[in-house]
């Protein structure tokens, strides 16, 4: 449905109060989540969701969403997930990563987990694959690590505390700083500049690029506070959306799923939404 200023408002969702989206971009409730932190999708659909606080265990939402259910053993402060499929870093295939405080480790598809890695870091922040498969992850500290199935080893330190990770075709890595900007890195670590500035501080902004499809190109997609931005290889930022949950250092999840549409974690509502392109 379209308002007179041009915005639209999503469908039926588990929770009121939709963020709003402009023209050519649908939002709608996805799953039902309590307290959803970080996001990552196997490649069927199945999506995992990271916890935090006083829930310790990750949660699990079947393809085409609806409720979640806790999936694995209770872990320390499982807020950071990433599906591994290859088990590059677990050793067993279709396991799924979970960082937490001083910990790194992983749930293995029969639901039994064990603790990968254990010292060298404070607490996992956001966790990406690079191009040729290594691991990348933030820290508490201001500092960003890597794995190629090792103990992490700090791939660079940064000028304030390091949050959300995004990946370019280049290998070049993006991070959102609590200093409210957004850092490039050489895979081999070596600075590469600013890339956006005066974004909202303390952790409260994610990153992710577009995969060339769906609609969303492969420019770098900024969720900073409440509002959603696209910004092109210029550093030039569109808002594209407003009224997203805003809770500071909440360690939201900001993904692209294997149906091409944005994921983006909804903390307040206990929810999960999903953005596609087109009007409906």
């Amino acid at each position: 449905m379209k308002n007179e200023s041009g915005w639209l408002t999503g469908q039926a969702s588990p929770a009121p109060g939709l963020p709003r989206v402009i023209r050519g971009f649908h939002i709608a409730g996805y799953a039902c989540v309590p307290g959803p932190e970080k996001l990552t999708f196997a490649p069927d659909g199945t999506l995992y969701v990271g916890q935090s606080g006083s829930v310790d265990r990750i949660r699990r939402v079947p393809p085409a969403g609806g409720t979640s259910a806790p999936f694995g053993p209770p872990q320390q402060d499982p807020d950071a997930v990433l599906f591994d499929a290859c088990g590059r870093i677990s050793r067993v295939k279709r396991s799924v990563l979970v960082g937490g405080n001083g910990i790194l480790a992983a749930i293995f598809p029969d639901g039994s987990s064990a603790v990968l890695f254990d010292a060298g870091f404070s607490d996992v922040d956001d966790m990406k694959f690079d191009r040729s498969g290594r691991l990348i992850f933030s820290d508490d500290a201001p500092q960003v690590l890597a794995s190629a199935g090792g103990p992490p080893f700090v791939l660079f330190a940064t000028p304030s505390r390091p949050g959300s990770i995004a990946i370019d075709p280049d290998s070049r890595i993006f991070v959102a700083l609590s200093d409210g900007t957004i850092r490039v890195y050489n895979r081999s670590g070596t600075p590469a500049g600013t890339f956006a500035s005066g974004l909202e501080t303390g952790l409260n902004t994610y990153i992710v690029f577009g995969e060339g499809a769906g609609g969303f190109g492969r420019f770098l997609y900024v969720l900073s506070g409440s509002t959603l931005l696209r910004f092109s290889a210029n550093g030039k930022g569109t808002v594209i959306g407003t009224g997203f949950d805003s809770r500071q250092a909440s360690g939201l999840g900001f993904v692209f799923g294997p149906d091409h549409a944005l994921y983006v974690s909804d903390f307040d509502h206990g929810r999960v939404l999903r953005i596609a392109r087109g009007e409906r």
